[in-house]
């Protein structure tokens, strides 16, 4: 679990980078693998999308410490 005290802009960006690299590394892996069914693509899809979501929500995050300033360690800018 994330300790939201003490969470940083540049935290938060690098989760929600990382996020967004798994969901698209996940996604690409559809098209490699061949011999797949469709429920196993279904369930990469899936994951791909939970990874696209939780980015979503760090950069969002990311976002509104920007906007708080130098009190959590951003410039504001």
């Amino acid at each position: 679990m994330t300790d939201f005290d003490g969470l940083t802009w540049e935290e938060a960006t690098r989760r929600g980078h990382a996020a967004l690299t798994a969901s698209e590394r996940l996604y690409d892996e559809i098209d490699t693998l061949e011999g797949r069914s469709n429920a196993d693509i279904e369930k990469h899809l899936r994951r791909s999308e939970v990874k696209a979501a939780q980015a979503q929500v760090w950069l969002t995050l990311a976002r509104d410490l920007s906007r708080q300033g130098d009190r959590y360690g951003s410039s504001g800018a």
